[in-house]
């Protein structure tokens, strides 16, 4: 069964829940967590609101993708690209101690990514 794809502005909804889940979370692992999900599917909502003047989609990771489809946004990818082995090991349960100022920071940089993720995709043509 094939996988149902999803458009971007489903993408930046389900960003919008993961960064609602980011703030109310009082853990710092599942915060982290929850702000680097948000993260990627602000990038997703990026990849495939760029593809719809593509036809072969990129290989790669999200962050790889992004950089491909909208490059633009290659500064922010590589942002969350460093915090990606660290959300991994704390989905896994094996980074339990994880300063605040991390968590804080990457909650913070989901919300300003995402909030250029919304501008991007929401914006208005340019009329002549």
């Amino acid at each position: 069964m094939a996988a149902r794809k999803l458009s971007a502005g489903a993408y930046i909804a389900n960003a919008e829940q993961q960064l609602a889940y980011a703030a109310a979370e009082t853990r710092g692992p599942e915060s982290l967590i929850y702000s680097y999900r948000a993260a990627l599917r602000a990038a997703g909502a990026l990849i495939e609101w760029g593809m719809r003047d593509r036809k072969r989609r990129p290989t790669g990771s999200a962050w790889a993708k992004l950089r491909k489809v909208q490059p633009e946004f290659s500064e922010w990818a590589d942002v969350f690209e460093a915090h990606a082995r660290l959300a991994s090991r704390a989905g896994m349960g094996l980074e339990s101690e994880i300063s605040e100022v991390v968590v804080r920071a990457l909650y913070t940089d989901a919300v300003n990514f995402l909030s250029e993720v919304r501008g991007t995709v929401y914006s208005l043509p340019d009329v002549a």
